[in-house]
């Protein structure tokens, strides 16, 4: 309640600092929705059980923020050894549902794009939900736990005020390149955004295809930006989560974001 319905609304909701790049209420409103994720997974497993509760609570961080479910996920994974294997397939499940939002946004702002975006969009989501429901077949009696331990501090703010700041520090850089290399500097903007977000720059990527940009760029732009965005994921999830962790979600997300870029360069 103090970070969202006291402190959100005191901010300003515009532009700021340097070439406008940062917005205090659009930041906040990120570390808001990452502490939310982190008490709606452990409210999830609490009532639902271990099993149900990843799987929903991966579902909804994919539609919303699945890079804050992950890095939850991925520290869950070190206090729960024993359900390693179900948060792995939480956080792909995760991760594959940004694909289907990405063409919603493509389909309400600029429909033409469709043609050229779903084939890499629903492959890339494909290579992500197999093994999660391949990890969750093998693995849901094994790791069948009803009363996990509970999370002292489940909103994880600490966490989220550190990937808040991240935010800033991104928003800054791709904000100097796209005055530094203007048209040319598309898609090192979109990979620099996809290191912390992918509707930004899906949505931006998305209206300027209907004037400044072709779509073969945008569509480019796009991918360039889910894959950096699940290579981020794949190593918070190597970092904070056990190794097994790791491996497991790491070699679908490289195998989806090579054949997703494959696929964006060739359409």
């Amino acid at each position: 309640l103090v970070i969202s319905v006291v402190m959100l609304p005191l901010l300003p909701n515009q532009a700021l600092g340097p070439g406008g790049a940062l917005n205090p209420y659009e930041i906040w409103w990120m570390v808001v929705l990452i502490a939310a994720v982190s008490f709606v997974g452990y409210f999830a497993i609490r009532v639902g059980g271990a099993e149900k509760g990843i799987l929903f609570t991966g579902l909804f961080a994919g539609l919303s923020s699945s890079t804050a479910l992950t890095l939850h996920f991925a520290r869950q994974s070190r206090r729960t050894p024993e359900l390693d294997a179900l948060l792995s397939a939480g956080i792909l499940l995760a991760c594959g549902t940004m694909f289907p939002r990405i063409l919603i946004y493509a389909a309400v702002i600029h429909p033409a794009l469709l043609p050229r975006l779903l084939l890499p969009t629903l492959v890339m989501g494909a290579l992500l939900y197999l093994p999660a429901l391949l990890i969750w077949r093998r693995h849901r009696l094994a790791a069948r736990v009803e009363r996990p331990t509970p999370i002292q501090n489940p909103l994880e703010l600490r966490t989220a005020l550190l990937f808040g700041a991240l935010l800033a520090l991104i928003m800054l850089l791709g904000e100097w390149l796209r005055e530094w290399l203007g048209q040319a500097g598309i898609y090192l903007l979109a990979a620099a955004s996809g290191l912390a977000d992918v509707d930004a720059i899906t949505l931006s990527l998305t209206r300027m295809s209907l004037e400044r940009i072709d779509a073969p760029t945008a569509v480019l732009g796009i991918v360039i930006a889910a894959a950096v965005n699940n290579l981020v994921k794949a190593g918070l999830a190597a970092g904070f989560g056990t190794p097994r962790t790791g491996w497991r979600v790491g070699g679908p997300m490289l195998a989806s974001l090579a054949t997703g870029l494959m696929l964006a360069w060739l359409a």
